[in-house]
């Protein structure tokens, strides 16, 4: 009997001593929903609502709708034909084109901001300043053998249709389109082989046309930052190439532009497309989680007698007359950008959405944005020789 009675305390205390480590370890208050962040983490975008808008005034753009019913935005980055020599193309005579990507196509809109409670009607969570983001990742093109189409990192240069031996070559690394187009051989290809005063260009030829086109500029797209709320500026291209492997390339045509759509120079034309690869990656931020907190205290007085909650007997000869006041707070749980959530850190939220995407857009070298650029050839060959 002795052992039993010193027994039961010691249980007692072990049970007390576990029950003070258990809740003591529990750091999240009790009133606090961490299900239904996860849920806006996994799908920031509703399902379907991803569209491309293709170049008209201005760049392509992908949108989405995200979850809290705003839409967010980026803009595709856009080759850009920035210049061209000569300024008019003929026949068997190579053009050349600057290609770079064009700054002015860098952007992105996060949704509008908001804060969101939930559940409605009553609500235990906050989550402020709620948006979306979007960012494309680039994606790499296969190589390209084709004699009418160049690849320069996730942009693919092509002519169409290509049946028309219309042919792009990379005019900084020598290939055979380009040697050919090049020749100064009198046989192959006349002007080349006449001088500038004869209206010809003077050898070396491809040189000197080359070299007559404006400079590159080198846009800093990997690190491009776009505006955020309430946190440092998030990069919105991740895998981009500041500067194009191709930055320069000639089409070469041995036939008049009599084939395909569009007009240049009051000429019917070939078509050059630029399309860019990318994968879309959406993710939904906030700056604060907040929960809703409730506080009681008791007041009584005789003036209550008419509007009162209870009677507290106990008081007596005092007030007896008593209410229950509630207070509500939203103290702060945690804020994700600082870490400590523990549904994770913003940068661990970004979700990819299909596989990859493609966008058939350029800007022209008279500035206007559009899905594909007249190339005209004019045949007037006869007129620049030489007698």
């Amino acid at each position: 009997m002795p052992v039993k009675r010193r027994s039961v305390p010691v249980l007692g205390f072990v049970l007390l001593l576990a029950t003070v480590l258990f809740f003591g370890a529990e750091a999240r208050p009790a009133a606090v929903n961490t299900t239904w962040p996860r849920t806006l983490i996994d799908e920031p975008c509703i399902t379907g609502s991803f569209a491309i808008q293709r170049p008209t005034a201005g760049p392509a753009r992908v949108v989405c709708r995200g979850k809290t019913g705003q839409i967010a935005s980026v803009n595709v980055p856009t080759p850009w034909l920035s210049d061209r020599e000569p300024e008019l193309s003929l026949v068997s005579i190579p053009t050349f084109f600057n290609l770079q990507w064009d700054r002015a196509s860098l952007g992105a809109q996060d949704s509008q901001s908001l804060t969101i409670p939930y559940p409605p009607g009553n609500p235990t969570d906050k989550l402020i300043n709620v948006r979306v983001q979007l960012r494309l990742r680039a994606l790499d093109y296969p190589k390209s053998n084709s004699e009418s189409r160049i690849v320069a990192a996730n942009i693919a240069l092509e002519s169409l249709p290509p049946a028309w031996r219309t042919y792009i070559a990379d005019a900084v690394t020598p290939s055979d389109v380009h040697n050919i187009a090049c020749l100064t051989d009198k046989d192959h290809n006349e002007i080349l082989s006449v001088g500038d005063e004869s209206g010809g260009y003077k050898p070396p030829a491809c040189q000197t046309i080359s070299h007559d086109l404006s400079g590159i500029d080198v846009p800093d797209v990997a690190g491009f930052l776009a505006p955020a709320f309430g946190e440092a500026k998030t990069p919105r291209y991740p895998g981009w190439t500041n500067s194009l492997p191709v930055s320069q390339f000639l089409v070469f045509t041995p036939f008049a532009s009599i084939y395909g759509q569009g007009t240049d120079h009051g000429s019917p034309a070939f078509q050059v497309a630029a399309t860019t690869r990318f994968q879309v990656e959406a993710r939904v931020v906030w700056d604060e989680h907040q929960y809703r907190r409730e506080t009681v205290d008791t007041e009584c007085r005789w003036s209550y007698r008419d509007d009162y909650d209870f009677i507290d007997w106990d008081r007596w000869p005092g007030p007896i007359y008593c209410r229950r006041n509630v207070t509500v707070t939203w103290p702060t749980y945690c804020k994700p950008f600082n870490g400590g959530c523990d549904y994770g850190h913003p940068n661990d939220w970004w979700v990819p959405y299909v596989p990859f995407n493609d966008v058939e857009a350029l800007r022209r070298p008279d500035g206007t944005y559009g899905e594909t650029y007249d190339f005209v050839s004019v045949q007037s060959q006869a007129l620049l020789t030489t007698p």
